[in-house]
């Protein structure tokens, strides 16, 4: 492998890859053996993950930059092309179903795979190819608008990133100035933000009713492959956020009014925890990435090795910059077995999170990809993997002194509580979108209104000073991830329960946790959730008592750094 500023992105030809996708059907339904079957299966896998691969290239090289004409073209041929080569995918998969060697596959593979082929059988309809091109569009025009907003902010010209700072800051005006400078940024992309969400409600609901489905919320759940647990359970849980973890983060803010002396805690307050300032990791991006080098050596072999590969062929793209995507993601490079992790670092402590957190992501991927024989199996739904990566945010601890110094327990102060206190936010965002499409001609107005209720029952400490905008339930527009991916967040509040496990293992017994997390690891994708929390020794966030549990000892955790860092 080189570089993957080297790597040389050559257009695949999907044409011909439909002529030997259409082939590989044939050969899957013609075997005469299970070998014969297999030796096809692995061969196209290998063909699989090239297209991918290009893929993968291009897409992260458009998120660097939305402006860039070429991949910005590129992005635009996979979506008009890959939706039809799917349901031919879905064809081969169909074929193996039907196959007398289906039980061979699934001893040599797992049960898993089955269960998700017959799963994705339930879309594969053409009638919703030109829908998926269109929604693939509609996703591509979000992500350039958001990526290229920006706004004024004392004499400079900056983006989202560019505001974090001085979000941050230790004087009151500053942050309130700069938080005036965001939402004024998001007021005036809302109307082209609404527009293009409208669009996304109507086609998600129009596709779910083409495939039968009462509303597009059963089909996400269905597409998420939700196995284990249901949108109920999912409304279970969040009462148990609003009963346990709303008047958790409503005595920690009051905490932290005092700890700022304002008479009230304001929206632009929240995100400074200690009035001399929060603590800030010390170093650029150069520095900091070999510091985290010296530390996954010291975690394990298995992360020591991981990292350095990452560092060996530089799989990062970390540092803002004008028409770069917002937030974070990781990906991969299948046919190298290669994680790739995109940031928008910004000089706060929100750096290290989100390398930490990414990076868990990446040695799972990195872990499990070199053990499972098929890329299918290297991951699992996002309920997991959001273990893996929040969780590693939590091993990472005792060398966060290597970035922060002095501040050290200043930023345990803040990440814990901050993995706290967006749980109600979470909730918020995927009860929102309950709402929304169970009533998919909701206007974009009605759409706040709902934001705004919702925000006062799971956030009621939250005040914005009069702010016009987001007093009118402009605040849900930033989260990506509404747009992006539906129904995804949820998976983060439920992951976050289980990271907390680990966390508190790891306080008691470091080597047993970072056992359990390293098997759960390399398990990948090989089991559905239930079964990879119990491979992690993990207790189920929807049974009764996992979350006060968890949260409750989370809490005395605070409380401990509380009185260490002011007596």
């Amino acid at each position: 492998m080189q570089r993957f500023s080297e790597i040389q992105y050559v257009r695949p030809d999907l044409a011909a890859y439909r002529e030997e996708l259409l082939a590989h059907v044939e050969k899957v339904k013609n075997a005469k053996s299970w070998e014969e079957l297999k030796a096809e299966w692995l061969a196209h896998s290998a063909k699989s993950m090239e297209i991918m691969t290009m893929r993968s290239v291009a897409s992260i090289r458009n998120t660097v930059d939305t402006t860039d004409a070429f991949y910005d073209g590129e992005m635009r041929y996979f979506h008009a092309e890959l939706p039809s080569l799917m349901l031919i995918e879905r064809q081969a998969d169909a074929a193996l179903l039907a196959s007398p060697f289906v039980k061979d596959f699934e001893r040599e593979f797992g049960s898993i795979l089955i269960q998700n082929m017959k799963n994705s059988q339930r879309f594969a309809d053409e009638r919703l190819v030109p829908m998926q091109v269109k929604e693939a569009d509609l996703t591509r025009r979000y992500s350039r608008c958001s990526a290229t907003a920006v706004t004024e902010f004392r004499g400079e010209r900056v983006n989202f990133y560019g505001l974090l700072k001085a979000m941050q800051s230790p004087d009151r005006e500053t942050r309130r100035e700069a938080f005036a400078a965001w939402s004024g940024l998001y007021a005036r992309i809302a109307p082209e933000l609404d527009g293009i969400y409208d669009e996304m409600v109507r086609l998600r609901t129009e596709m779910a009713r083409t495939l039968g489905f009462e509303s597009y919320t059963q089909m996400a759940y269905l597409q998420r492959r939700r196995f284990d647990y249901t949108a109920a359970d999912v409304k279970v849980f969040r009462e148990q956020v609003k009963k346990v973890i709303t008047p958790l983060c409503a005595r920690e803010f009051e905490r932290q009014r005092r700890r700022l002396g304002v008479d009230k805690l304001h929206w632009y307050d929240e995100s400074l925890v200690f009035p001399q300032g929060n603590a800030d990791p010390e170093g650029m991006k150069d520095e900091l990435l070999n510091k985290a080098l010296q530390m996954y050596r010291e975690l394990s072999p298995e992360t020591g090795e991981f990292f350095a590969f990452m560092m060996k062929y530089d799989l990062f793209d970390l540092e803002t910059k004008p028409g770069k995507r917002p937030g974070g993601y990781c990906t991969s490079l299948p046919s190298f077995k290669a994680p790739f992790i995109f940031s928008n670092f910004n000089g706060t402590a929100a750096d290290m999170g989100v390398l930490t957190h990414e990076a868990g992501h990446a040695f799972e991927g990195y872990t499990a990809g070199r053990l499972m024989p098929l890329p299918e199996l290297a991951h699992s739904t996002s309920e997991i993997n959001e273990i893996h990566s929040m969780a590693m945010e939590h091993f990472t601890y005792p060398w966060m002194h290597l970035f922060f110094g002095e501040k050290t327990d200043m930023y345990f102060y803040d990440h814990l509580w901050g993995a706290v206190n967006v749980i109600p936010y979470m909730c918020c965002v995927d009860e929102l979108q309950h709402r929304v499409y169970d009533n998919p001609s909701m206007t974009a107005m009605e759409r706040r209104a709902v934001w705004r209720e919702l925000e006062r029952e799971y956030m009621p400490w939250r005040d914005y000073d009069g702010n016009e905008f987001l007093e009118g339930g402009g605040f849900w527009m930033q989260k990506q991830h509404i747009f992006l991916y539906p129904f995804y967040y949820i998976e983060y509040a439920l992951a976050q329960i289980c990271a907390f496990q680990f966390y508190l293992r790891m306080l008691d017994d470091q080597p047993a946790a970072w056992a359990d997390y390293l098997r759960l690891c390399r398990a990948g994708g090989s089991r559905g959730y239930f079964e990879l929390l119990k491979i992690g020794n993990l207790e189920n966030p929807f049974a009764e008592g996992t979350l006060e549990k968890a949260v409750s000892a989370v809490a005395r955790e605070l409380d401990r750094l509380d009185v260490k860092l002011n007596g």
